[in-house]
């Protein structure tokens, strides 16, 4: 029994150090994916990600275990930047009959300023994403993964991603800001200004964290 405590322990404690990275990590090739897995990201893509630029400028995905799929990508259309938020009807992975699942996409012209910051919010994520340690941390099973997409100077398209980030952590906060970013472009009561000075705090953090790190 003694035994059994302490391995449970020990793992407890494993993914909990585990959890603390505060950045990303650079995300699998979904190309390398086989099987199911590799059917549902072959089908969910061209539709979540319908009516986005290839060469996204900052796009966001939230792929939940149970819970609709859903993503936004900052997008220019002659001359305004806007939001454009996408969420599937219901959960593709779990759908009986995908062909039935809908996608729900709306739009906000964003201001100047807070574009800006949202651009410059990626690609600090980008320069600090960085493939962990151990190839175990940030795995999970039940929970929602994070990607975070953005394109280089060189037409590169990068790709992060973090698992069900700890509470109160800079990564948090980052899935709550992006949230509600989301949640901008789709029509929701949402603060730009109060967006864009979110964002800024936690460019701060990030920038400091980098130097402590």
């Amino acid at each position: 029994m003694k035994r059994i405590t302490l391995i449970l322990t020990f793992i407890l404690i494993t993914i909990l150090v585990f959890g603390q990275e505060q950045r990303l990590k650079p995300a699998r090739n979904f190309k390398n994916y086989e099987g199911l897995l590799q059917e549902y990201y072959n089908s969910i893509f061209p539709l979540l990600y319908k009516g986005y630029s290839e060469k996204p400028i900052a796009r966001y995905t939230s792929m939940p275990s149970f819970f609709s799929e859903y993503s936004f990508s900052v997008e220019t259309m002659k001359g305004k930047n806007y939001v454009v938020s996408n969420k599937m009807s219901q959960n593709f992975w779990y759908a009986k009959k995908r062909k039935n699942v809908k996608l729900r996409s709306s739009k906000v012209e964003l201001n100047n300023d807070l574009y800006t910051k949202i651009v410059e919010l990626f690609e600090l994520l980008t320069e600090q994403t960085k493939k962990p340690k151990d190839e175990l941390a940030g795995i999970g099973v039940d929970g929602v993964t994070y990607y975070f997409a953005t394109t280089d100077k060189n037409g590169t398209i990068n790709i992060g991603e973090t698992w069900s980030p700890d509470d109160d952590s800079l990564l948090e906060r980052l899935v709550q800001i992006c949230d509600n970013i989301y949640s901008l472009g789709n029509g929701y009561n949402v603060s730009q200004t109060d967006l864009l000075k979110d964002i800024d705090r936690l460019l701060n953090n990030l920038l400091l964290s980098n130097v402590e790190g």
